[in-house]
């Protein structure tokens, strides 16, 4: 009769510490459950901050006014601004003139952005007849700031390097830009940089 009440106790014993095991078993998928639900709201909360866009910042250089047009526009260290005739300006790197970019300014009244993005398509063409103009679509090579409107961007290849042509309209102007830049240690970030700080004068 012990032995009897000894198993069946030892049945019980059994029979309870499986059922405590079973019980810690369904308490770690919860556990689990509850690790990968905060790591999703991590996830999201991530992609949300890296979504998020900060202003563009301030370029460090010198404000400097057109002598011939209605613009300023800041120079960055060793880059130089000069008059290259009437209504044309040239910014150029001074450790490598064949970097530089044309500045052209008209008043929206002499002038509409249509005809200018087909004579800057026109004049980018013009450099390589063997090559196609396409459209930018990199937004690092793109100038861009608050005053700037209807961006238009182009660009084509050449022998010496790839030519860069830009149009858009700033506050009361009408902006044609034409960068020339080269293959080997390229300033098309530096030009973009400069162009996006013209504004009227």
């Amino acid at each position: 009769m012990k032995k009897l009440n000894f198993l069946v106790s030892i049945l019980l014993l059994t029979f309870l510490l499986g059922a405590c095991g079973t019980d810690n078993d369904n308490a770690n998928p919860s556990t689990t459950t509850d690790d990968s639900v905060n790591t999703e709201t991590t996830n999201q909360a991530e992609g949300e901050t890296e979504s998020v866009t900060y202003p563009k910042e301030e370029l460090k250089g010198t404000a400097t006014e057109s002598e011939t047009q209605g613009y300023t526009i800041t120079v960055i260290d060793g880059f130089e601004l000069t008059a290259e005739e009437p209504n044309k300006d040239l910014l150029f790197n001074q450790e490598n003139d064949l970097q530089s970019m044309r500045i052209e300014t008209f008043s929206k009244d002499e002038a509409n952005l249509e005809d200018t993005t087909k004579n800057l398509v026109d004049t980018l063409q013009a450099s390589n007849d063997n090559e196609t103009v396409v459209e930018l679509e990199e937004q690092e090579q793109i100038p861009s700031s608050e005053s700037i409107k209807n961006v238009k961007a182009y660009q084509i290849n050449t022998p010496d390097g790839i030519v860069y042509g830009y149009t858009f309209e700033n506050e009361g102007l009408v902006v044609k830009l034409t960068v020339f830049d080269t293959n080997e240690s390229p300033a098309i970030k530096q030009f973009v940089d400069m162009a996006s700080t013209i504004h009227e004068k």
